[in-house]
């Protein structure tokens, strides 16, 4: 298993385990809130009808004193204690959920109703002056039988509601303790994996980076000798045969940069040859070149016309014979030994595009091109080296230029930053003559074979060159007479 399925089952295995610890308090939540609902709209329940029960009792107490007291005003206040009754009785119907509940409210609603009929009977009879059929029918339905009944159905209903709560206190009990096993499991389990991604990281990744780290810093000394192991089959055993192969052409490029600084079968000192020159490292034989340089040098400012003139011509010649090695030395050293240096910095990449457009307005203006510029609204500063970058887009626009005809044509730049934000994205588009895609690659070769060997490539090899060194890509993509589409690709660094 390479080190990124590692990384991510471990880290898998977290995000389950933060997304069931998440569900499980989601739902504890959830259901702590539907029996905590269920829970007051049970004590509303009660409440609510324990206030018909009072409204109706105080309601009932007008029915005597109509009968033995002759209150004149005895029915307007039973309608009046009825009013608030009626209006708790429907908001307590409407609490009733299960069908065990909505039958316990049309039993209690029955009862109610039959009560208040009767009353409103022994009022009519009343005021008919039949007094005493209306206390006999109080005595007779009303107290023996309507109220009794509908003080024994609340009482039901009441106890009913609290047995339901006791019920619901059960459930979110059950809750409770589920959730706190869940979770119990789900911290145990992140736990164990944080500790397992600590021991791996610090055997696994830590150890063998730090290993990395040193090889490093042994080959920045100067010691080309370092290789590491390359046995893992990850990420780091990759990393590990990148770095041997670095090292092994490092050594070949310094191998090659001294065997070239002096041509076999030149002499050190004019008597033989000198095997030596060519297993030396490259700094070492420029050093020795620049030596006898100066060497020369003195011997024919000491000479200052002394001798014949033939002695005086054999040390112009062996001096400039001198200067020509050292020059050959310095350009193999620095084609083979030295890569582009980077000067990185913080760099407005509106203000360089604008620059580089600004180089070609004479010819954009002279030869009719139309030019589209998009700059994407996100675009801004990026950490590059900006005079090689400009040297980059100023090739790139040149090219499109020259595939161009001499009149007319359309050239497009864009930039954007990619949908993640970790790279910026040039584009540079034309509709010239295009170019075959061999011809494209053969452009892109870093190194082009020459009579004398093989020299550094320019233009788009170059161009390749700095984007890569910049940790970028390039892609070209051209068909005949349709036109160039070119897309380079950078990092965005902090």
């Amino acid at each position: 298993m390479n080190l990124r399925r590692k990384l991510l089952t471990t880290f898998g295995g977290l995000a389950l385990l933060a997304l069931a610890t998440a569900g499980v308090t989601v739902w504890a939540i959830a259901q702590w809130q539907i029996t905590e609902q269920n829970l007051q709209e049970h004590y509303q329940r009660s409440l609510l009808l324990q206030s018909v029960r009072a409204a109706t009792f105080r309601a009932f107490k007008e029915v005597p004193d109509a009968i033995l007291s002759d209150d004149p005003d005895a029915q307007q206040e039973f309608e009046a204690s009825l009013k608030p009754a009626e209006e708790d009785f429907k908001r307590w119907a409407g609490l009733a959920d299960t069908d065990a509940e909505r039958k316990q409210v049309q039993q209690v609603r029955n009862a109610y109703v039959k009560v208040v009929k009767d009353a409103r009977a022994a009022f009519a009879l009343v005021e008919a002056g039949r007094r005493d059929r209306a206390f006999a029918l109080m005595e007779e339905e009303l107290e023996a039988k309507d109220f009794a009944q509908f003080q024994k159905l609340t009482e039901q209903a009441v106890a009913s509601d609290q047995q339901n709560r006791s019920v619901i206190r059960g459930q979110t009990q059950n809750t409770r303790q589920t959730a706190q096993l869940v979770l119990a499991i789900a911290a145990f389990g992140t736990i164990s994996l944080i500790l397992l991604l600590a021991a791996y990281l610090a055997s696994d990744l830590f150890a063998p980076l730090r290993e990395v780290e040193q090889a490093l810093d042994d080959v920045a000394r100067g010691n080309l000798q370092r290789h590491l192991d390359e046995e893992r089959a990850d990420e780091i055993g990759a990393i590990s045969k990148a770095f041997n192969r670095m090292v092994e052409a490092m050594g070949e490029r310094q191998q090659v940069a001294g065997l070239a600084a002096v041509p076999v079968g030149v002499t050190s000192d004019g008597d033989g040859k000198d095997s030596t020159w060519q297993n030396l490292p490259s700094r070492v034989t420029l050093h020795r070149l620049v030596a006898q340089l100066r060497s020369r040098v003195t011997q024919l400012s000491q000479s200052n016309g002394v001798g014949d003139a033939e002695e005086l011509a054999k040390h112009k010649q062996a001096l400039v014979d001198q200067l020509d090695l050292l020059l050959q030395a310095v350009a193999r050293m620095t084609e083979f030994g030295f890569p582009l240096d980077l000067n990185l910095a913080r760099t407005d990449i509106r203000a360089l595009l604008y620059e580089v457009l600004l180089r070609f307005q004479a010819e954009l203006i002279e030869r009719g091109i139309s030019i589209e510029l998009d700059i994407a609204p996100d675009v801004s500063y990026a950490v590059v080296d900006r005079l090689k970058l400009r040297e980059v887009l100023s090739e790139l626009v040149r090219n499109a230029l020259a595939a161009l005809p001499e009149q007319g044509g359309r050239l497009g730049v864009r930039t954007t930053v990619t949908a993640d934000a970790t790279a910026l994205r040039i584009e540079v588009a034309d509709n010239g003559k295009g170019i075959k895609q061999p011809l494209i690659e053969r452009a892109l070769t870093t190194t082009i074979k020459t009579a004398q060997g093989k020299r550094a490539g320019v233009g788009l090899a170059l161009t390749k060159a700095v984007i890569e060194q910049h940790g970028g890509q390039i892609a070209i993509d051209s068909e005949l007479g349709q036109g160039t589409y070119i897309q380079i690709q950078l990092p965005l660094r902090e």
